[in-house]
């Protein structure tokens, strides 16, 4: 890159003939949800952003479902607080960090989050970071993280925290390919 001209030089490992090349400025997340409830994003393709793909906090029951996240720089999805929100059969593909992170619930009044992940494929997460991000993050009280496929992973499949999470029927396979 030669930043005083503004231009970058990129040369292929191949030559491009039905390729694409995605280059993103953007540092902020796609798609971020604040406070609202009962909002599905459905069949969506997220992808070219240096940060999350989707952010959601408070609120409650909104789901993203169907979507296509992927060559994202942080994680596709990070939930954080609020009740029952969902990423449901969704793909989630290259990603610098994590997959899905659903934090909620409460460590004090044990009373659930209920945010969940199901039946979503993750497969080459943490390109740029390789430990602690894993496919699935739950953290607090009372999520799950049910019939997922995870594979090709630097680090941990489902990386847990917190009391009462619900993990099962997740097919994982070819993970800590890059750490211990």
């Amino acid at each position: 890159i030669d930043r005083k001209s503004g231009i970058l030089y990129f040369w292929p490992p191949k030559p491009l003939e039905s390729g694409e090349v995605l280059l993103s400025m953007s540092a902020q997340p796609l798609l971020k949800l604040s406070d609202v409830s009962h909002v599905m994003l459905r069949g969506l393709i997220l992808e070219a952003t240096r940060a999350n793909a989707v952010e959601i906090s408070g609120g409650n029951s909104n789901r993203v479902v169907g979507c296509l996240i992927r060559n994202v720089g942080n994680s596709g999805a990070v939930i954080n607080g609020g009740t029952g929100h969902s990423v449901v059969s969704c793909d989630v593909f290259d990603t610098g960090d994590g997959g899905v992170s659903l934090t909620g619930g409460s460590r004090q009044t044990l009373k659930p989050g209920g945010h969940f992940v199901e039946n979503c494929h993750f497969q080459r997460q943490g390109r740029w970071s390789k430990c602690y991000v894993s496919a699935v993050h739950l953290n607090g009280v009372g999520n799950r993280s049910s019939h997922n496929l995870i594979h090709d992973h630097p680090h941990c499949a489902i990386l847990f925290w917190g009391n009462d999470h619900l993990i099962e029927f997740n097919d994982i396979h070819h993970i800590a390919l890059e750490t211990g």
